[in-house]
């Protein structure tokens, strides 16, 4: 008899291991991002690495709950997770899109939110949308979760907006004399003094300016400023609206949200192919001191557009005669 008990014992004994909850997977304490703080530039696209898991069952489940401003205190969430309108490209703009029918043809509106996290694995994900983004330093929390469980990561991730620290590219400038409008040319010793000058609050133009050696504006109203033969204007690389001239500078309105500027690669005129926005533009010899034409020539790449850019070209080999 106290045989058979014991036959049922070591029978009994394995049932009550098996009804035993098991615990699957393992949720670390210590889920991190390798990067923090994260930088981001206003209006660029970027991401971040995913999340480090620290040994942690895959895959990770990551929600955000909130983004907060570090310096008020106050939700950021509705900055941050509201759709804004930004344009893309669906195809590649030429000089022949010289409407703007044409150009938005090739261009798409995209509702898109400035920020994201990917639902496996956490990555960080900026779109052009956190142009709408105000600048400053911002902490968002999450929660994380595997088959093992769940919590609440705080402060997860500190993310700082900064500025566009590349608003544009001046790539070439170089200047010329001549006796007459179309040459022969002499170059100029160095390169001639470009400055670029980003008012973002300003309306959606480029404006040209030159000035000479004494600070005084060339007029292109009057005639002091022109295009040089058989070479491009900025009109050439934005034929969308009409040159605005005045009697301190050339003006060009552009289309708002186009991605960068110039939209196309290249231009022909004049019989020949121009590429990388080259401009050039042509002081009348009856307004320089020397009495000779100057040319002007710069090639600049605007990548923020939405506000004001101001070109401004230091001609101080001369004096303007008005």
């Amino acid at each position: 008899m106290r045989l058979y008990k014991i036959f049922w014992l070591l029978l009994l004994i394995p049932l009550a291991w098996a009804c035993e909850k098991i615990t699957h997977g393992y949720l670390s304490d210590d889920v991190f991002y390798q990067v923090n703080p994260f930088y981001v530039q206003q209006g660029i696209t970027t991401t971040s690495s995913s999340l480090v898991s620290n040994g942690s069952t895959e895959p990770l489940n990551v929600k955000l709950l909130s983004v907060t401003d570090v310096s008020t205190g106050a939700s950021a969430d509705s900055m941050f997770l509201k759709t804004q309108l930004i344009k893309i490209f669906t195809g590649t703009p030429t000089q022949d899109d010289s409407t703007l029918a044409m150009l938005n043809a090739k261009l798409e509106d995209s509702m898109v939110a400035p920020f994201s996290v990917n639902p496996i694995g956490g990555r960080l994900q900026f779109t052009g949308a956190d142009l709408y983004v105000d600048t400053g330093t911002y902490s968002m929390d999450i929660q994380i979760s595997n088959v093992r469980g769940s919590r609440v990561v705080k402060d997860a991730c500190q993310l700082v907006v900064t500025p566009i620290a590349t608003k544009d590219t001046l790539t070439y400038q170089s200047w010329t004399t001549g006796p007459t409008a179309t040459g022969p040319f002499t170059p100029v010793a160095g390169q001639i003094p470009v400055t670029v000058t980003y008012v973002p609050g300003g309306a959606d133009k480029i404006i040209f300016v030159w000035k000479d050696k004494n600070g005084n504006n060339f007029n292109p109203s009057a005639g002091e400023v022109n295009a040089r033969v058989a070479r491009p204007t900025f009109h050439n690389w934005d034929p969308y609206y009409p040159e605005t001239r005045t009697d301190t500078s050339i003006e060009y309105q552009y289309p708002d949200g186009v991605p960068y500027l110039p939209a196309f690669s290249t231009v022909s005129t004049g019989g020949l192919s121009f590429g990388g926005g080259i401009c050039y533009y042509q002081l009348a010899a009856a307004h320089t001191d020397i009495g000779l034409y100057v040319n002007t020539v710069s090639s600049i790449q605007y990548y923020l557009t939405k506000g004001t850019y101001v070109v401004t070209y230091l001609v101080n080999i001369v004096a303007r005669v008005p």
